[in-house]
């Protein structure tokens, strides 16, 4: 299933509000990401007011559409987006190259889970900071491994406690993991989460909840692919999930999923972003595209580019449509104050980019 997945994907109620144009000017734009062509799936968080991107993969010199090798990169670089030179400054690299890992921002600095490169899926987890301050190069602290591989999870916070689920697991398991960034001894199995499988999923944690959203399973035996259409909801306080709601369709009624999407929390609001559409990512996943595939233009993937924004209390959606920079795969967005950013990601299979849009979030939930 994994050299499928591969090859396919990684090589490749509603109220509707008006378009973000003002939104959109408003925001900083900052430098390119300093890796040619940019990446896919690479840890990334602010640190304070520094922001940090590591790891990631792309295709460097040659298109996946042309059998082009998959690198995997190790590089650390940081930026302060409000600063005045606004350039990318390159740190300590990481022990090993490593993507489709998951990352979640804390107070001690920007803590990187699992992943896989060319060689392995990785246990490992590392904690990205800096000393006393951002002028000072980044310090890699090790944390403790995961008891398994995980890869194409999503990881988040929950006060104090990492929480990390999804993914590729062994035996197809789907295990919760968590562990206290006070005593960081041992990540503890919580609940497992209920029904399907759900790869590359997007995981959101606030103040009381984790929410888990969309993923897809694919079932190798009889080639086909389920793609999750709804949320879960995680209670730390008991342990328990339960169903929270349905993702919004297309305005077609075409189904939405959350693949290779990201998303994150704003007061009483999840907001997510990017990802595949899901009727061609099925058909990709099912075998039913022929050899052109990964040939077309950006534009015929109809990667998602929408922002779906739910209100964890009114249990209510809007929709902010066609949002410029967000049809990515692979893609994290960030939130720091009222601004989103889009780290990287794919525009196509197999196409990364370098570009990293940044949007003001002042008149979008008014």
């Amino acid at each position: 299933m994994k050299t499928f997945f591969r090859l396919c994907f990684f090589s490749f109620l509603s109220v509707c509000v008006p378009s973000l144009s003002s939104a959109q000017k408003s925001g900083t734009h900052i430098p390119d990401y300093p890796i040619r062509q940019g990446v896919s799936a690479p840890f990334a968080g602010f640190v304070d007011s520094v922001l940090i991107v590591a790891g990631g993969c792309n295709f460097p010199d040659r298109p996946a559409a042309e059998g082009g090798k998959k690198v995997y990169y190790s590089q650390i670089y940081s930026l302060t987006p409000g600063n005045t030179s606004k350039q990318w400054q390159e740190q300590t690299p990481l022990p090993i190259p490593v993507a489709y890992g998951a990352s979640v921002e804390t107070e001690e600095g920007l803590v990187c889970i699992g992943g896989m490169n060319n060689d392995s899926t990785s246990t490992a987890v590392y904690r990205i900071g800096f000393p006393q301050t951002a002028s000072e190069a980044s310090q890699i602290t090790p944390l403790p491994s995961l008891p398994t591989g995980i890869d194409n999870a999503a990881a988040a916070r929950v006060g104090n406690i990492l929480y990390i689920t999804g993914g590729n697991q062994p035996q197809q398991e789907k295990a919760l993991y968590a562990l206290s960034t006070e005593q960081p001894d041992s990540w503890d199995r919580q609940t497992d989460y209920p029904g399907q499988l759900r790869v590359q999923p997007a995981l959101i944690g606030t103040d009381s909840s984790l929410y888990l959203a969309g993923g897809f399973a694919f079932n190798a035996t009889d080639k086909t692919c389920t793609l999750a259409t709804d949320i879960l909801r995680y209670d730390p306080s008991t342990q328990k999930w339960s169903v929270e709601t349905s993702i919004p369709p297309y305005p077609d009624n075409t189904p939405r999923c959350l693949v290779g999407s990201s998303g994150v929390a704003y007061g009483n609001y999840l907001i997510f972003t990017g990802g595949v559409y899901a009727p061609l990512f099925k058909e990709a996943m099912e075998g039913k595209q022929d050899d052109q595939y990964l040939k077309h233009e950006p534009t015929w993937y109809q990667f998602h580019d929408d922002l779906l924004i739910y209100h964890t209390t009114d249990k209510s959606w809007k929709i902010i449509p066609h949002v410029a920079g967000m049809a990515k795969a692979g893609g994290v967005l960030l939130r720091k104050g009222n601004t989103l950013y889009m780290i990287c990601g794919e525009i196509k299979p197999g196409i990364r980019t370098a570009e990293i849009p940044v949007i003001s979030l002042s008149d979008l939930l008014k």
